[in-house]
């Protein structure tokens, strides 16, 4: 009897080591689709004159909710809107046909990025989102 229960033990240690691997590092798309709350959004554009930066902070109940379909829901400043949205790689999303480079993805927070123009007058957003 002591014998089996040895086996029967060594069997289930064996078993927990085997299936107690570490959790499967989320992809990009898994931690982008998310309901986050937009802290604010800020906006550069470049031209001969210089930087005419404009900050603007968001009001209780500002979101982007980028869903698991392909999908995003979004309220800013009282504006609702709804799109499209695709990971290209680690480091770039498409939102709307428009690429924007992921600055900063961790559970908590998420940095987009874009900048459009030429070398010499361009427009630069920034959205800070947070969860």
């Amino acid at each position: 009897m002591k014998k089996k229960f040895l086996i029967f033990a060594s069997i289930i240690l064996s078993a927990s080591v085997l299936f107690s691997c570490k959790k499967d590092k989320e992809t990009t798309a898994q931690k982008v689709q998310h309901n986050w709350t937009i802290v604010s959004e800020i906006d550069n554009f470049h031209d001969a004159s210089g930087d005419n930066r404009d900050t603007t902070i968001s009001v209780p109940g500002d979101f982007i909710n980028f869903n698991s379909n392909g999908n995003y829901t979004s309220q800013f400043q009282g504006t609702s809107s709804s799109g499209i949205y695709s990971i290209i790689s680690s480091s770039q999303i498409i939102i709307d046909g428009d690429t924007a480079t992921i600055k900063t993805l961790t559970d908590s927070q998420f940095v987009l990025y874009a900048k459009q123009g030429t070398a010499t007058e361009y427009d630069e957003i920034t959205i800070n989102l947070k969860r």
